[in-house]
C-alpha cells in the first residue's frame, strides 16, 4: 500500500519560505517511523495561501493532492493540518462542502482515510477577532515578520537587532506603513534576494486578504461547524496543545540574560489575547487535563482560557481526541528550543515555558505515525 501524507500549514502558512520550513523536521520524523515499520511513504508539503478564505485555501489542497498523484488508484491519503491547516483538511475532506472541484472532490473522497488535526481552532480563536482589527492586522504581520526572521537567524543576533525596536512598539501597532517598512528593510537586509522577494510577497498577502481570519472567530466557526459535516468514511482524529499562562513564565525570566524577556513578552501578548473567551461561542467542553504520552497531570489547570498562545486548548479538540501535548503552537511542528540562544539550533520564539523537547516531540509524531497506521 503506498500512503500519500499531506502537510497544511496554518495561517502562518508557508510550507517552506526563504530557505526555511515550517513542519520542521516533521517530514524527517514520520520517513524514518515508516521505513521503521517497512511502510512506502510520500510526504507533500501544501504551499497554501497564508490568511486567504479557507474555501481557497480547502481548493488548493485538493489541487496539491490532484496533482501529486494523490487521486491515483491504489493510494491512501493522509491529511495532517497544523491550526488552521485542520480546518483546510475539514472543508476538502467533508461530502457537505462545494469546493467546484468536480471529480477531484468525489476521488479525494474516496483515497482519503485520515484526517489527523494538531492545534486546530475547531471552534474558533479570539486571537482571530483581533487580527482584524485596524491594529491587529499590523500585529499579525509584525509577528509573522518575527517568527520567519527569527527561524531564518541565530536568535541571539536576532534579539540583539530588535532592542532599538521596543520602544516603537506602539508605533508599529499604528498604520505607519513607513516604519513598518522601515522595520522590515532592518529584519530582511540579511536575506538573499530571492529569499527576500519570496518572504515580502507573503507579507503582502497577509495583508491583502484576510478571509481565514474572519471565519476562524468563535462566531465564524460556529457557522463552519454547522455546515461542514464529517464524513462517516474518514478518520478524524486531534491532538491539543497547552502552554503555562503568562504569569508562569514571567517569574522564569533569567535577568542575566537581557535579551530572553523579549520573546516571552511577545507569548504573553498572544496568550491573553487567546485567552478572552466568548460566553455565546463555548469551546469543546472541559476534559481531564493530563499528557498525552505520560498521561500524568498538566501542571496547570485547563480551562477556556488555557491556550498554546494562539489557539485556546479546548477549541482544538475534534473527533477521535489522543491527548493534550504541553508546548506551545509552534513546538509541536518542530519551533521548539533545542539549545541556548547562542546555538545555531535555537528556535523557540514563543518563550512560553512549555519545556517541550526532543523527547516529546519524537513521542507525539511516533504517536500520530501510530494512527496513520491504524496501530495502537
Amino acid at each position: 500500500m503506498k500512503h500519500k501524507i499531506y502537510l497544511i500549514p496554518g495561517f502562518f502558512g508557508f510550507a517552506s519560505i526563504g530557505g526555511i520550513s515550517y513542519f520542521r523536521q516533521v517530514r524527517e520524523t514520520l520517513l524514518d517511523q515508516f521505513e521503521r515499520r517497512g511502510e512506502e511513504v510520500e510526504i507533500i508539503g501544501v504551499k497554501t495561501l497564508p490568511t486567504a478564505s479557507l474555501k481557497h485555501r480547502a481548493r488548493r489542497l485538493v489541487m496539491t493532492v490532484r496533482d501529486s498523484g494523490g487521486l491515483e488508484d491504489g493510494v491512501t491519503v493522509h491529511f495532517i493540518g497544523h491550526s488552521t491547516g485542520a480546518l483546510d483538511a475539514r472543508l476538502a475532506a467533508s461530502d457537505t462542502t462545494l469546493l467546484d472541484m468536480g471529480e477531484s472532490s468525489a476521488a479525494l473522497h474516496k483515497n482519503l482515510k485520515t484526517l489527523v488535526s494538531i492545534s486546530g481552532p475547531h471552534y474558533g480563536t479570539p486571537l482571530a477577532n483581533f487580527f482584524t482589527t485596524f491594529y491587529g492586522k499590523n500585529l499579525l504581520y509584525m509577528v509573522t515578520l518575527l517568527v520567519i526572521v527569527g527561524l531564518r537567524r541565530r536568535p541571539i543576533t536576532f534579539l540583539g537587532g530588535l532592542v532599538s525596536l521596543v520602544g516603537k512598539i506602539n508605533d508599529l501597532l499604528g498604520l505607519d506603513d513607513t516604519l513598518i517598512q522601515q522595520v522590515t528593510n532592518e529584519l530582511l537586509k540579511d536575506f538573499n534576494p530571492a529569499a527576500e522577494a519570496e518572504t515580502r510577497q507573503f507579507l503582502r498577502s497577509i495583508v491583502e486578504d484576510q478571509g481565514a481570519m474572519i471565519q476562524i472567530t468563535p462566531e465564524g466557526m460556529d457557522v463552519f461547524n454547522a455546515a461542514v459535516l464529517d464524513s462517516p468514511d474518514i478518520r478524524y482524529v486531534s491532538y491539543a496543545t497547552a502552554a503555562p499562562p503568562p504569569t508562569e513564565v514571567i517569574k522564569r525570566i533569567k535577568l542575566r540574560h537581557v535579551l530572553t524577556p523579549l520573546n516571552k513578552v511577545l507569548y504573553s501578548v498572544l496568550w491573553t489575547l487567546t485567552s478572552m473567551a466568548h460566553s455565546g461561542y463555548p469551546y469543546h467542553p472541559p476534559i481531564r487535563p493530563e499528557e498525552l504520552t505520560t498521561r500524568r497531570p498538566i501542571p496547570f489547570t485547563i480551562t477556556e482560557s488555557t491556550s498554546d498562545g494562539v489557539v485556546p486548548t479546548l477549541s482544538q479538540i475534534w473527533g477521535e481526541f489522543r491527548g493534550i501535548v504541553r508546548a506551545d503552537h509552534l513546538d509541536v511542528i518542530g519551533h521548539y528550543l533545542r539549545g541556548p540562544f547562542d546555538r545555531q539550533d535555537g528556535a523557540d520564539w514563543f518563550g512560553s515555558g512549555a519545556r517541550f523537547d526532543r523527547e516529546d516531540f519524537n513521542n507525539l509524531w511516533g504517536d500520530v505515525t501510530d494512527v496513520l497506521l491504524d496501530e495502537g
